[in-house]
């Protein structure tokens, strides 16, 4: 039998052990601590056969992980300039089309200003109250088509837009940060800052909403001082 089914069978047997453990006096405490040293023994030679596989393993991987990195960095660092050059070219043409929208709709917007005008003009000289009253009305139906300039589409490349967020005021948020609101749904609880916060306050310094409390926890020393 290897070492390693030597530790495996003690580290079952401490199983066995601690599923059956009753600690009802001060003595039996005392001796369930002497056992934990057993227990941290068998873990050290656990750990201890593994090491070196594992740092053997590990040097592996970073070796390949880096070989590997060299090449993605290279194609990764190529798909971004060129996406970044042909996103311009789109984004200019995006913008030409808008601009010559915006030009084209103008236009429509004047011709049907004009017609309005026209119409209602010639309301002015009908004498019928009738006539004048459909005269107006024609000039009143009269609206500029929504002018539309299709943008710029390559076969097989799609461009999604996608609204993000990020803080420009911290102050700002939390004062909207009122209960069911929006904004106090993006706070969130720094519980490594506050516990570092209780240690070195020991909980005595009130912060409202935060409830300091402690946390035992027994130790011992294994029996090579770990």
């Amino acid at each position: 039998m290897d070492g390693i089914e030597v530790v495996r069978q003690e580290a079952s047997a401490i199983m066995v052990w601690a599923n059956g453990l009753a600690v009802r006096n001060a003595d039996e405490y005392k001796l369930a601590f002497e056992k934990v040293k057993e227990i941290k023994a068998v873990r050290k030679r656990w750990t201890d056969y593994w090491s070196p596989l594992k740092t053997k393993a590990h040097a592996t991987w970073k070796e390949i992980v880096g070989k590997e990195k060299e090449g993605t960095d290279i194609c990764d660092n190529a798909e971004l300039i060129a996406k970044r050059k042909a996103d311009a070219w789109r984004q200019e043409e995006e913008r030409k089309a808008a601009e010559e929208q915006r030009r084209l709709q103008a236009e429509a917007d004047r011709q049907a200003r004009r017609e309005r005008e026209r119409l209602e003009k010639e309301a002015a000289k009908l004498k019928t109250p009738e006539l004048k009253q459909e005269r107006l009305e024609q000039a009143a139906a009269v609206e500029a088509p929504v002018v539309a300039v299709e943008k710029p589409a390559v076969e097989g490349v799609s461009v999604r837009t996608t609204t993000k967020a990020r803080l420009v005021d911290m102050n700002a948020l939390i004062a909207a940060a009122t209960p069911g609101s929006v904004a106090a749904s993006f706070l969130e609880f720094n519980e490594k800052a506050a516990n570092a916060f209780a240690r070195s306050t020991k909980g005595s310094v009130k912060v409202a909403g935060i409830e300091f409390y402690e946390e035992r926890t027994s130790s011992v020393r294994g029996t090579n001082g770990e």
